[in-house]
């Protein structure tokens, strides 16, 4: 019978040398990263386009262009555009982020010439109609309808907009209006000043031999030249210092927190064992912030922690839901589990599970050829390659209790974090 009470040995990884990507340039001087898999014959693809939130003059217009691309066929209409990937086992979609966007899809390598001339016709040349814009709208205003009576939904707004104020679209508030206020001229115009070779690039990964890499390339070289987005400036987030911002929402059965803070960039030295620290503050199953918030004191059912990326700085954003009667014990626990971080140097046990854990996740991230293309596609775009792996291994592995405690200082003190409370 299985001994569910010992658990099984840990060993530690050898250091792992992944495979680096084959790099060819479309002759508009896009670069194609391919992952070679011969064993995979459903061939996976991400174009990443640097664009997003971050780049708009105007709320929603960069989801609303990217992500209606698919019903935007000039031969086919959105249901025969549906039908024809489910008949031939495609698989697409799209992810915004605050500085770029990712089109992902993945198609059966025999299905290739049938189905990606079709992709890359409404990536490239999309005829944007007013009846699926019209019901993309009416769909966004019943989401906005339904999200606005969630505390997390409110808070996750408050925080955005005392982060980022008016100086991004990020900042400001969705709303019946500025949904609608989307046209097709709007967004065949940002698609057009976008979605240039300068501003992309492509990955790929499966059994690519040189027809398929060169069909591709023939159908994506097509892509015109363009003016590069522009680097994200730095600004100041936020303008008060520490402000405590606080919702009062009598439909809520529980009080959602959010605390907020700007931080340092992706390429920043104490990046790296910054984000170790964050886990353990509050970014897996055993983190302070869980354990003590969850396991503890009952409060809550979950709280996370982390980092979003752009440009040269970040956010690093703590949020939980909690029981509204423990809405001020709980963010009382938050702060002091911080101060500890800052004041005891954490136990070799705790520092241990939370490297085993942290180097668990990496692995997964590189288990197979598909999640390997999504983790290199991510380091590509703030300047790495798969030598990032071997370099935050290190890291993890050389991580000291009193160098947890030296970050803890310098970044948790509360009188950095905007407090957000909606209950």
């Amino acid at each position: 019978m299985l001994d569910r009470s010992t658990p099984p040995v840990i060993l530690p990884i050898d250091d792992i040398s992944l495979q680096k990507p084959q790099v060819f340039h479309f002759s508009n001087g896009i670069p194609f990263y391919v992952i070679q898999n011969p064993q995979l014959d459903l061939i996976h693809f991400i174009l990443q386009i640097k664009t997003g939130t971050l780049y708009e003059q105007q709320k929603h217009i960069s989801s609303f262009t990217y992500s209606l691309l698919k019903e935007s066929s000039k031969q086919y209409s959105a249901n025969e555009i549906a039908d024809l990937m489910d008949f031939n086992g495609t698989y697409y979609s799209v992810s915004q982020y605050l500085d770029k966007v990712h089109i992902s899809f993945s198609i059966p390598k025999d299905k290739l010439q049938d189905i990606l001339p079709i992709i890359s016709d409404f990536v490239l040349h999309p005829n944007f109609k007013e009846d699926n814009l019209d019901t993309y709208k009416r769909i966004r205003i019943k989401d906005l309808a339904y999200n606005e009576q969630k505390t997390e939904f409110r808070a996750t707004r408050l925080m955005l907009h005392a982060m980022f104020g008016d100086q991004y679209t990020v900042g400001q508030f969705s709303t019946q209006e500025n949904i609608s206020a989307i046209t097709t001229t709007q967004m065949a115009q940002f698609h057009d000043k976008t979605f240039v070779a300068e501003n992309i690039t492509f990955f790929a990964t499966g059994n690519m031999d040189m027809e398929v890499t060169d069909f591709v390339e023939r159908l994506f070289d097509q892509i015109p030249h363009g003016e590069p987005a522009l680097e994200i400036p730095e600004f100041e987030m936020p303008h008060d210092t520490a402000p405590l911002i606080h919702e009062s929402f009598p439909k809520a059965v529980q009080a959602s927190l959010c605390l907020a803070m700007p931080s340092i960039g992706y390429l920043h030295p104490d990046k790296r064992d910054f984000s170790i620290l964050s886990t353990i503050t509050g970014g897996y199953f055993g983190s302070r912030l869980m354990q003590r918030l969850r396991e503890k004191e009952g409060f809550t059912y979950g709280i996370s922690c982390g980092s979003v990326f752009f440009g040269n700085q970040s956010l690093f954003v703590i949020d939980s839901n909690v029981n509204k009667q423990d809405t001020d014990a709980a963010l009382a626990a938050c702060f002091e589990e911080m101060q500890l971080l800052q004041t005891n140097p954490i136990s070799s046990e705790e520092l241990q599970n939370a490297q085993n854990y942290i180097i668990g996740e990496m692995l997964r991230n590189i288990e197979n050829s598909v999640s390997y293309l999504k983790t290199f596609a991510g380091w590509h775009f703030r300047g790495l390659d798969e030598h990032n792996f071997t370099t935050q291994l290190m890291h993890i592995r050389q991580i000291t209790p009193d160098r947890i405690l030296e970050l803890a200082k310098n970044y948790l003190t509360s009188n950095k974090f905007t407090q957000i409370i909606v209950n």
